[in-house]
């Protein structure tokens, strides 16, 4: 395990929001699913961010990794300044909360909501275009979806996010009528 300080949540917000000041409306949805799988890979891979510290490493070197790093997620060579000055100022542990951030300010801004179908078979894109509309219209924002395959539906569908929900299954009404026999 690496020892490395804890890392300030209001501090990681703060590089965040000015990124997003300095350079509005640079992202793409796109953009935006290429930083989240970079996010989760840093967040899990520490040791990666330790090796950006190493003071043996001059400042043309730690250029080198980070343009790598950008180009290995196809990420938008905007953030490869942001990630220098995280790393210029001793915080490459930082990395992962600010790009977590800097999704949920897109978010923010694009009025968008994140949402797991959950099925109990696998939907064509016609079918999750018109659920993503579906909830469009119910809760008044963008949907950004993420497909799921989850056998124990039996049959119908589980749409939720973090404070959302709506379900329509065989295993919703089983549950139903159980409770109706208490």
């Amino acid at each position: 395990m690496i020892n490395h300080l804890p890392v300030d949540k209001n501090t990681a917000k703060k590089y965040a929001q000015a990124f997003m000041t300095v350079f509005p409306k640079t992202f793409t949805f796109n953009d935006i699913v290429k930083i989240e799988i970079a996010q989760k890979f840093l967040q899990a891979h520490k040791k990666t961010l330790f090796f950006l510290q190493l003071p043996q490493f001059d400042e043309h070197r730690r250029e080198s990794m980070i343009v790598d790093l950008v180009g290995h997620f196809s990420l938008p060579q905007t953030l490869t300044k942001l990630l220098l000055l995280l790393i210029a100022h001793n915080r490459s542990f930082y990395i992962p909360d600010v790009l977590s951030f800097i999704i949920e300010l897109y978010k923010e801004q694009t009025n968008s909501i994140d949402f797991f179908i959950r099925s109990s078979h696998p939907l064509d894109q016609k079918q999750i275009d018109e659920i993503k509309q579906f909830l469009g219209r119910l809760i008044g924002k963008n949907i950004i979806a993420t497909p799921i395959i989850d056998t124990s539906l039996i049959a119908g569908l589980r749409l939720h996010s973090n404070n959302n929900m709506w379900e329509y299954s065989v295993r919703k009404q089983i549950q139903t009528l159980r409770a109706l026999q208490k």
